[in-house]
């Protein structure tokens, strides 16, 4: 009894280790030599073992087998079932995402790096956001404030003006001085100065505010400096010991508009004082700084899915603007009534853009009228300002020779074509201006019966054309445009009261070429040189080269 109890332990034991042979050698392959020595020393063991016991007669052969048989199906069925757990983990962790562990003081600089980055961003987002909505303002400011925009500009001009060695010299009237002195021997020098090269400081300042009354209403006027007699120019002339400009309105007007800003407004009307409302890209037909009297309005029609309120359209603009009321004369009234027909188009994705109108411009009364014998019935017909280059005669009518007033001698009723081609390089603009004109009013022998002057040709045309390269708008450092340009407009193409003011001294009856570049030198500061060489189209001789070096600031 004792000998099989001890039989079966020791079978019990065996089989356990042939079951642990067994499983060990379903192993694939030892992670490393020494295992696989290991294995191979334990399964020699095993197989002495049995070996052993089958010579001394305590187990039979078939016993033997039978055990080691057992032990590889268990090894086997236990290897199949790990394989299986293994793969069913593997398929559970293929989209787990492992965290690596991250040591406390590395968190911490990625959280100082994370929050130089982002800070700028969120505190300037939260900025804007607060200038859009207005936090804290509407309860600390009255509701008007919060609808008033202040806005101005100013410049300061450093002008050489360079005149030609061979001018004529005595032999240019300047009519203006003549008329504000009453006649050619009341002036101190009645020509215009041709010879003297002059070098000044000039300095002009704007301010303005502008009220949103509602979504479609506004009001705005605006100061600026310059002479109060001088329509074309709001320069100052600097160097007059001391004296404080004499600021006056440019602007003072009330404006209606069909829709709020940023969508297409169908129709505007606006009246009293206000900007330049016709397409006008150069200073052909009319000065920069100039502004009308009266009342304007424009029809738009907009077409296209794309640009919101920059979508193409076409419009259409009238206006009647006043430029003398006679109290005692009211049929006389000096009025200039126009419109323009013109095109915005968007094209290449916006990449593209072409300008295009037709303008008539209509002067009335303001062609002078000779007086009667010793009458001064007619002066208001002589023109308030005068630059040069237009037809004068003399509406005097008296036997006293130290008396003259000058007026027109031609009609005005103009036709004017401008456009603008527009092409964008990236972050750079091109751009074609260009702008003609004909004064389909002039009648030639008109003009030469009173004037009194042989007039060899019609002097009713001009044009103007230029090329610019550059960005968009100079508003922030380093920003750069440059334009070249050719001009050319006779005698009477244009009122040379109301053109530019810096081409050949200001005026009508000048050729010549012009060459612009602007510098950004910090946000809204920026730095613009011109160069004008200009000469006369007929009449005696008179050229003038201008350098103009402005330093322009805006807010």
């Amino acid at each position: 009894m004792w000998f099989q109890n001890r039989r079966g332990s020791a079978a019990a034991a065996l089989a356990g280790a042939v079951l642990w042979a067994a499983a060990a050698s379903q192993v694939p392959a030892a992670e490393s030599a020494a295992e696989q020595q290991s294995l191979e020393e334990l399964r020699n063991t095993v197989v002495n073992l049995l070996q052993a016991l089958v010579d001394k007669g305590l187990m039979t052969r078939e016993q033997a087998e039978q055990l080691v048989k057992q032990a590889q199906q268990k090894a086997a069925a236990d290897a199949q079932a790990n394989a299986a757990k293994a793969a069913a983990e593997a398929k559970a962790e293929q989209n787990a995402v492992r965290v690596p562990y991250v040591p406390q003081i590395v968190q911490d600089q990625i959280a100082k790096q994370v929050e130089q980055q982002v800070q700028p961003a969120v505190v300037s987002s939260v900025i804007q956001q607060a200038k859009e909505e207005k936090w804290g303002v509407p309860g600390a400011l009255p509701d008007w404030l919060s609808r008033v925009q202040v806005f101005g500009d100013m410049t300061f001009r450093v002008q050489n003006d360079m005149y030609a060695s061979d001018n004529a010299v005595d032999q240019i009237l300047d009519y203006n001085a003549i008329n504000q002195a009453g006649g050619i021997a009341e002036t101190t020098y009645p020509f215009i100065d041709t010879t003297d090269n002059r070098n000044r400081f000039r300095e002009r300042a704007r301010l303005g505010v502008q009220a949103d009354l509602d979504p479609n209403w506004t009001a705005g006027i605006r100061l600026a400096t310059g002479s109060l007699t001088i329509p074309p120019s709001e320069s100052q002339n600097q160097g007059t010991y001391g004296e404080r400009y004499t600021p006056g309105f440019d602007e003072a007007y009330l404006r209606w508009d069909s829709r709020p800003p940023g969508q297409i407004s169908w129709m505007s009307v606006e009246g009293g004082r206000f900007l330049d409302p016709w397409f006008s890209p150069t200073e052909l037909a009319w000065a920069r700084d100039l502004t009308f009297e009266g009342v304007a309005a424009t029809g738009r029609w907009g077409f296209g899915t794309d640009g919101g309120a920059d979508r193409s359209l076409v419009y259409l603009t009238v206006a009647a603007d006043q430029m003398l009321e006679v109290p005692l004369a009211n049929p006389d009234n000096k009025w200039m009534v126009a419109g323009q027909l013109g095109t915005n188009l968007r094209l290449a994705d916006g990449l593209q853009h072409l300008r295009f109108a037709a303008a008539y411009y209509d002067f009335l009364h303001i062609t002078g009228i000779k007086n009667p014998p010793e009458s001064t019935f007619y002066n208001f017909t002589a023109p308030a300002y005068i630059q040069y280059g237009n037809s004068y005669f003399d509406i005097s009518n008296t036997t006293n020779p130290d008396v003259n007033l000058f007026a027109l001698a031609a009609h005005f009723r103009i036709v004017d074509l401008a456009s603008t081609y527009e092409l964008t390089f990236g972050s750079h603009l091109f751009t074609v201006n260009a702008e003609a004109v004909k004064n389909i009013g002039y009648n030639l022998a008109s003009v030469e019966a009173l004037t009194q002057q042989i007039v060899p040709r019609p002097e009713n045309v001009g044009y103007d054309g230029e090329v610019g390269y550059g960005d968009p708008a100079v508003d922030n450092r380093w920003d750069w445009r440059a334009r070249i340009g050719y001009k050319y407009v006779r005698r009477d193409a244009v009122l040379d009261a109301w053109t530019d003011a810096d081409f050949h001294g200001g005026g009508t009856n000048a050729e010549g070429y012009y060459f612009w570049y602007e510098l950004g030198l910090a946000r809204d500061v920026w730095m613009r040189v011109r160069y004008m060489s200009a000469n006369e189209v007929d009449g005696p001789r008179f050229g003038l080269d201008t350098v103009q070096t402005d330093f322009n600031a805006r807010f």
